[in-house]
């Protein structure tokens, strides 16, 4: 799937995978002494970061992340991109979550994400 990624589309990865074209990855061992180098491995982290921390938003807003998805593997790419365009619109028109003192989620416009519990649905894979 990877090496099918359209050019300049490319998959961040940890140095156990080879570098490719579509996958990056970051350089280690004498490699990283060089200052190019070592700056393209400072960049790729800072990625990487990032991505996490989006991760992290995403699972505190959309509570359904928190607990093993239990839908038809067919369905799990649609639930990820709808989420994540629900989560970039919130980005944009403001609505960010914030953690108070007492660990209560808030925000200006009163979203609080609801909380699930796992329950077993038959004909539907957990991941």
């Amino acid at each position: 799937m990877i090496k099918k990624l359209p050019l300049r589309k490319f998959v961040i990865s940890y140095n156990a995978f080879v570098c490719s074209e579509n996958l990056l990855t970051p350089f280690s061992g004498l490699d990283e002494d060089e200052p190019a180098k070592d700056a393209f491995n400072f960049y790729l982290s800072q990625l990487r970061i990032c991505i996490e921390q989006t991760f992290g938003m995403m699972t505190t807003k959309w509570r359904i992340l928190c607990r093993p998805l239990q839908v038809h593997l067919k369905h799990v790419g649609k639930i990820f991109m709808y989420i994540t365009w629900l989560h970039n619109f919130c980005i944009n028109e403001g609505c960010v979550c914030i953690i108070n003192s007492e660990d209560n989620l808030q925000n200006e416009t009163g979203f609080i994400p609801s909380d699930i519990t796992e329950t077993s649905i038959a004909g539907n894979a957990v991941l």
